[in-house]
């Protein structure tokens, strides 16, 4: 009994040792993406968050199709990145701090409340600290299905850029916030009803992240043919994923 008590307690330290740190992403965010593009893009959605607020009707259709809360997760999922990236902190914004606010403003149902939320967003864009912890959970960043619209509207304009690509190093960035969010996807198994898919669904969300983030690069380096290849790819394991796990 003592031996298999000894063996256990290895086998658990030696798979604590395997996993990210708490709050860590599933991979070095360092590794993988540019922090002043996070911090662009993140800029990018507050300004789209503020056209979803600009009177009652706008605000209400943003209600409906769920754009605020989708918006408000993206830059979630931005924020914590830029909080472990080693050039985060030279973006000059508080990171921790957009991300509560984010997650805040996700939830927000009434205008005034959104408005309040925006507010807070764009006083940590600015660099205003609230003392938020860095750790966080990259399951809780943003609802599933919000990801995968946002996952869509990315997939559909890269495609269209690269029928024609001559924005290709511009358009790069849709690369870039589908990378952030193949973090999350990878970190939020809750699709997996049956435990003996985790593995399939840690494989896809590997696979996927790194076709997207090669995407990225080569888009950067105006590589259209080779970007083409990788957009296909992260195409393809969409498709298999979603054959298994949602139809």
């Amino acid at each position: 009994m003592k031996k298999i008590a000894l063996a256990a307690s290895a086998f658990a330290l030696i798979a604590a040792l395997l996993l990210p740190v708490d709050g860590a992403a599933p991979a070095k965010v360092t590794d993988l993406l540019d922090a002043k593009q996070l911090a662009t893009e993140a800029k990018a959605k507050a300004v789209k968050l503020g056209e979803s607020m600009a009177d009652e009707d706008a605000f209400k259709r943003a209600l409906e199709f769920k754009t605020i809360a989708t918006d408000a997760g993206v830059i979630a999922c931005l924020a914590q990145a830029l909080v472990e990236h080693e050039q985060g902190e030279a973006s000059g914004i508080a990171a921790a701090s957009l991300r509560d606010a984010a997650l805040t403003l996700s939830k927000a149902k009434q205008l005034d409340d959104a408005k309040t939320g925006l507010a807070a967003v764009e006083a940590a864009l600015a660099g205003k600290k609230t003392g938020a912890a860095s750790d966080y959970p990259w399951n809780k960043l943003i609802n599933m299905h919000r990801m995968m619209e946002e996952m869509e509207y990315r997939e559909g304009r890269l495609r269209r850029t690269l029928r024609r690509p001559r924005t290709l190093e511009r358009d790069s960035s849709h690369a870039t916030v589908l990378t952030v969010l193949a973090l999350a996807m990878e970190a939020d198994t809750h699709e997996v009803k049956d435990e003996k898919n985790l593995p399939k669904w840690k494989t896809w969300s590997q696979d996927y992240r790194s076709n997207v983030a090669k995407l990225g690069l080569a888009m950067k380096a105006n590589k259209a043919e080779e970007a083409s290849k990788y957009f296909e790819a992260s195409n393809k394991v969409c498709a298999d994923c979603h054959a298994q796990f949602r139809d």
